[in-house]
């Protein structure tokens, strides 16, 4: 060996030496390289949740879900809670970006926060709007349930039940959210146009007051004499207000109540009675969509959408998650099979009441 290293030249000797330190600076590079990557790979993601509301149960079942499956996927979600208040999701969503997001998920207050989405946009970082969509906003993808087959679900229940004729007493949601706008369109093409029904009042319920629902449907009652087959309610927290009225004029049980999200209040008056049926969103599904969505568009994944939305900007990819109705009939299997674990059980649902054996 020695004697084949003296016959080199030192000219030929030095070329050598430089490309054997070459070949060990590419094998440190690529080390780097690979390293990098991997602490890249490991670097958990960041989403943040701007809620609307923690009033209304759903909520924080949704957030629940949201943060066990951010745990399998590396990430971990922000969760900031605005209570509709729309300067104060303005404020919260400043804060998210502030924290190094990198994705946002929006339950709006209003239609009306484009600006806020912005501030996220300018930064380029994507928006996923959830239930609702804010109108004329750079929205990534929408996450919904279809409100227009919500308010035919409970349309067509209304009609069914008064056998498509009496009067009728509408009320819709709060009038600055898209859910209530696609609810009330529904209304508008199945029950407006019905010569054989009677609108005898329509009206609008900002933040789908309880209260204000207990008024209109109070006033309806006195302005007809308690001649009323059906109370068609946009939400549980409308149908809430409406039984109150109708538990006072004694007419539990003989008119029409309809609602949306099977809360726990309204699954009791369902299993009294007194309202007749609510329409559940398969919330868990929701969710999981809302976050995988997120996480697809950091990635910079495709997104199978089922469809888009028109919000006065662009089309939305919107995905869309199953509405179905619930009543008397199926309520004991909404609790036992469809409804996630702990939203409600039947010894609270039929309390005070004999809980039907197949609830057992």
């Amino acid at each position: 060996m020695e004697k084949i290293i003296r016959s080199f030249s030192p000219v030929l000797l030095a070329m050598v030496l430089i490309l054997l330190s070459a070949c060990g600076s590419a094998d440190s590079t690529d080390a780097n390289t690979d390293s990098n990557e991997k602490e890249s790979n490991d670097k958990k993601i960041k989403i943040g949740v701007a809620m609307k509301t923690e009033v209304q149960p759903r909520w924080k079942f949704e957030v629940g879900v949201m943060e066990e499956l951010a745990n399998e996927h590396n990430a971990e979600i922000i969760v900031q809670w605005a209570n509709d208040d729309v300067t104060k999701q303005g404020n919260q969503i400043e804060n998210l970006l502030s924290q190094g997001i990198d994705a946002l998920i929006v339950v709006p207050v209003t239609d009306k926060i484009g600006p806020f989405i912005q501030s996220a946009k300018n930064e380029g970082i994507p928006v996923v709007s959830y239930d609702a969509i804010p109108v004329e906003a750079d929205i990534d993808l929408f996450v919904t349930r279809d409100n227009y087959k919500v308010g035919e679900i409970q349309s067509e229940y209304a009609l069914d039940y008064t056998d498509g004729k009496g009067n009728f007493v509408v009320l819709k949601g709060d009038p600055a959210t898209t859910v209530a706008q696609g609810i009330a369109e529904a209304y508008e093409e199945l029950l407006v146009p019905n010569t054989d029904i009677n609108i005898v009042a329509d009206q609008w319920h900002q933040n789908w007051s309880t209260e204000e629902a207990l008024k209109t449907a109070e006033n309806a009652l006195s302005a007809q004499e308690d001649n009323i087959q059906a109370f068609v309610s946009s939400s549980d927290g409308i149908a809430m207000g409406v039984a109150q009225a109708v538990k006072g004029r004694g007419l539990d049980g003989k008119v029409f109540i309809s609602g949306l999200d099977v809360e726990l209040g309204s699954a009791k008056l369902i299993a009294e009675g007194t309202q007749t049926m609510s329409v559940w969103t398969m919330i868990d599904d929701q969710a999981e969509k809302a976050l995988l969505g997120a996480i697809s568009l950091i990635k910079g994944e495709e997104i199978d959408a089922d469809g888009s939305v028109d919000n006065g900007l662009k089309e939305v990819p919107a995905i869309y998650s199953d509405v179905i109705a619930v009543d008397q009939s199926n309520l004991c299997e909404f609790i036992d099979e469809i409804a996630p674990e702990g939203w409600v059980t039947a010894e609270e649902v039929f309390e005070g009441l004999t809980i039907p054996s197949e609830c057992q």
